[in-house]
């Protein structure tokens, strides 16, 4: 992109190959919008100028936004360079080397600014993409709920509509982080009489408000990672509806879409989670992020766990033992070669829609399972121990903390689902439902 395009996108807001395209044809013009040559260098370049470890965070992170660099893969004319995958990729790498702080990741940068990206109004880009960008705010999902789990499109909470504002009653469940964030996005019932997938709104809904109540739930790992959102008489301005009112199904599908390939490191920047102090030195909060990776790794009981309790205990067949680590590897490889098919399908303008994402999920719950269970069998009996007693209470919390891999983000089974009848084409699933889900392509 020349330099004159660039000035007048961050001055208008507006790139001019754009204009005022909005939805998919915005996304089909963005594709075409040219990459200029030597990306990495250009990159290499600008983080030597500008990264300094002692800067705030907060200024850092706002710099990163404005440049382009934080987030390169988001559109030029907001806060992007409007790069692919591959390039964004390089960009990552050269930050990685030179040492600089990555921008916020988490369900904002990740899951949010693309929706917004699709289905949002200008104003809901200017108001929340510099809020995830650089101003601290947090967001959360706030889809499931107690009776409709899988079965999204059955969600029982109400907006009604009052003035100028929505009014909220129901709960969500599952929800992470909901303590803690500033804003939700929330799935609710706006036409009560039509049908099940229909009649539903997609809403950005401010946490910290009257009427929203948040219940922590204990887990069998003992924390309380998932918590039950309660809403009476809760508040969203109309202006925070995502998309079209009535349309929150074609919302939802965005999300889930994308929420499947979060699993995927390569949907995040690799800055923080969650809140962070905007306050401190670059450097304070990389060596608070150190720590806080290293004991989560450990805490995971990935491959160096599981190699030192093969070396401590040693149960069972040491050939089987080798065969299964074995295979473990190779469903790393297999997982790492299927990322690389996905980008040079993407490259060749061949691409493989629906495909990435429940395959990144299925392989993850893959090798989560077939670790757990390696690491349970190698123990022998003392796999069946607990808190101080067990052999690793590292990996204790793993093998407790293990199912909710294969549930988390849609079930396995709904994984396959997808692949079967939208990738594959397979004959749908059998149904109770007195109205089916529209597929696409037909209208409802």
């Amino acid at each position: 992109m020349r330099k004159s395009q660039a000035a007048t996108a961050h001055k208008t807001g507006v790139h001019p190959a754009l204009g005022s395209q909005r939805g998919p044809q915005r996304l089909r013009a963005l594709a075409s919008t040219p990459v200029a040559a030597g990306v990495r260098s250009e990159a290499e370049g600008w983080y030597q100028k500008n990264w300094d470890p002692e800067r705030l965070v907060g200024d850092w992170f706002e710099l990163l936004a404005n440049s382009g660099w934080g987030y390169p893969g988001w559109p030029t004319d907001w806060f992007g360079r409007g790069m692919d995958r591959t390039d964004v990729k390089s960009v990552r790498e050269e930050r990685r080397r030179i040492g600089a702080l990555p921008p916020p990741s988490g369900i904002g940068p990740s899951l949010l600014a693309p929706m917004l990206f699709r289905h949002g109004t200008d104003d809901q880009m200017r108001r929340f993409l510099p809020a995830m960008a650089w101003k601290g705010d947090t967001f959360c999902q706030m889809l499931s709920e107690p009776e409709a789990g899988s079965d999204l499109a059955g969600v029982t909470t109400t907006a009604t509509l009052d003035g100028d504002e929505w009014v909220i009653n129901g709960s969500k469940i599952w929800t992470s982080r909901a303590g803690e964030v500033d804003y939700g996005m929330l799935l609710a019932r706006t036409d009560r009489d039509a049908p099940k997938h229909q009649g539903l709104t997609f809403f950005l809904i401010e946490r910290d408000q009257p009427g929203i109540e948040v219940r922590p739930l204990r887990t069998m790992t003992g924390t309380s990672s998932f918590n039950q959102v309660f809403f009476d008489e809760a508040r969203i301005p109309a202006d925070n509806v995502l998309g079209v009112r009535e349309d929150g199904w074609a919302i939802t599908r965005t999300f889930l879409a994308l929420e499947k390939n979060s699993y995927n490191p390569e949907a995040h920047e690799g800055g923080p989670f969650g809140k962070v102090d905007l306050t401190q030195t670059c450097a304070q909060l990389q060596e608070r992020e150190r720590a806080r990776r290293s004991a989560a790794a450990q805490g995971r009981g990935a491959n160096q766990l599981i190699a030192e309790l093969v070396d401590e205990h040693g149960h069972g067949d040491p050939h089987l033992t080798r065969a299964q680590r074995a295979r473990l590897h190779t469903w790393r490889k297999l997982m790492g070669y299927t990322n690389q098919r996905v980008r040079a399908s993407r490259r060749q303008g061949t691409p493989l829609p629906g495909f990435e994402g429940p395959m990144s999920k299925l392989t993850v719950s893959q090798i989560t399972r077939e670790q757990r269970d390696l690491g349970l069998e190698t123990q022998g009996a003392h796999g069946m121990l607990a808190d101080e007693d067990a052999a690793s209470t590292q990996f204790h919390h793993f093998f407790l903390s293990s199912p909710a891999i294969s549930i988390a983000g849609g079930t396995d089974e709904i994984q396959r689902n997808h692949l079967a009848e939208r990738v594959l084409q397979l004959p749908k699933e059998p149904t109770l439902d007195a109205q089916p889900a529209p597929v696409e392509g037909e209208t409802s």
